[in-house]
């Protein structure tokens, strides 16, 4: 046997670094693409089941029409009052939602126009039993129908 010859071990190539750094770059692009892309849709999905500016305004004025309801019911409110409180309420509504200001408006105005006329037809309610000296409308009944009301508003 002749002389042993040690041979160094072979070298690695360059490209072996640059293709894991490579795949190690592609990886976490695609780990934060598909992160920013659920959030993107989780986000959309929200947005599209928040509610809309007309569903705030309803939910803002129902909650007024129940604290009228719990004044009259605390004792702190006459029904009468209740019943004078719920119309300026729904004349408010109207301006509100659709710009029409009826606040000042005769009641008969208020019937004519088509747009209003649900309204109308409950101011009529609200208006005789808040200020007629006696009256069979009940709050309750009233209250039920303005929210009525409200909830079909569009």
């Amino acid at each position: 046997m002749g002389d042993l010859e040690i041979i160094d071990p072979p070298q690695y190539s360059i490209a072996w670094i640059i293709l894991a750094v490579l795949c190690t770059i592609v990886i976490i692009a695609l780990i934060v693409t598909l992160l920013r892309l659920t959030r993107w849709l989780v986000e959309r999905s929200a947005y599209r089941k928040r509610p809309g500016a007309i569903d705030v305004l309803k939910a803002e004025f129902l909650r007024s029409i129940n604290a009228i309801g719990d004044e009259v019911a605390a004792g702190d409110m006459s029904p009468r009052d209740g019943h004078r409180e719920l119309e300026a309420v729904l004349r408010v509504f109207v301006l509100r939602s659709e710009g029409l200001d009826i606040r000042h408006e005769p009641l008969e105005k208020v019937l004519a126009d088509p747009r209003t006329a649900s309204v109308g037809n409950l101011l009529a309610r609200t208006h005789e039993a808040g200020y007629a000296r006696e009256s069979r409308t009940r709050l309750s009944e009233t209250m039920h129908a303005a929210r009525s009301v409200v909830r079909a508003w569009s």
